[in-house]
C-alpha cells in the first residue's frame, strides 16, 4: 500500500484567486498538509523523505477560471509561465531547484486551479471556490 501524499498549498490568500492552493489544504484535515507563502523556495524542505507529494497552486494558462489541471512533474518540468503569476519564486522554480539538487520525491504532481483575479484584497471568485471544493473531494475519495 502506498502512503498518502503530503499536500502542499502555495499562494497568497490576500490576492483573490491566488489563495486557491492554501484554501485546498486548509480543508484537508486527514492528510499531512503544509501552507507555503507565495515566493517561497521551501518546497523541497517540506517533502524531504517523502515518496509522494502533491502541490496545489493557482495558475494562469488562459483557460476559464476554475479549470483544474494536473501535471505529473516527476520526470518533466512544470510549464513555468503557467505558474508564475504572483509568486516571485513559484512552484516551477522550486521543483526544478529540487530536481537539480537531487531532492525530488519519487512521485510529484502539481494541481493547478485556473485563477482570474489576483487583485490585492479581493475575495476568491465563485468559480475558483468551486474548484477548491472539487480538488478537496479528490483527496477525500482517494
Amino acid at each position: 500500500m502506498t502512503a498518502r501524499p503530503i499536500v502542499i498549498g502555495v499562494g497568497n490568500p490576500d490576492r483573490g484567486d491566488d489563495g486557491a492552493g492554501i484554501a485546498v489544504v486548509q480543508g484537508l484535515a486527514d492528510l499531512t498538509t503544509h501552507v507555503v507563502a507565495a515566493g517561497s523556495l521551501d518546497l523541497f524542505e517540506l517533502w524531504d523523505a517523502r515518496d509522494s507529494v502533491v502541490v496545489v497552486d493557482a495558475m494562469r494558462s488562459g483557460a476559464d477560471p476554475g479549470t483544474v489541471r494536473t501535471f505529473d512533474v516527476s520526470t518533466a518540468p512544470l510549464p513555468e509561465e503557467t505558474f508564475a503569476s504572483t509568486h516571485s519564486f513559484g512552484p516551477a522554480i522550486g521543483i526544478e531547484l529540487a530536481r537539480a539538487l537531487g531532492r525530488m520525491p519519487a512521485h510529484i504532481e502539481v494541481i493547478g486551479i485556473e485563477a482570474g483575479d489576483f487583485t490585492t484584497g479581493a475575495d476568491m471568485s465563485p468559480a475558483v471556490a468551486g474548484a477548491v471544493e472539487e480538488v478537496q473531494r479528490r483527496f477525500e475519495n482517494a
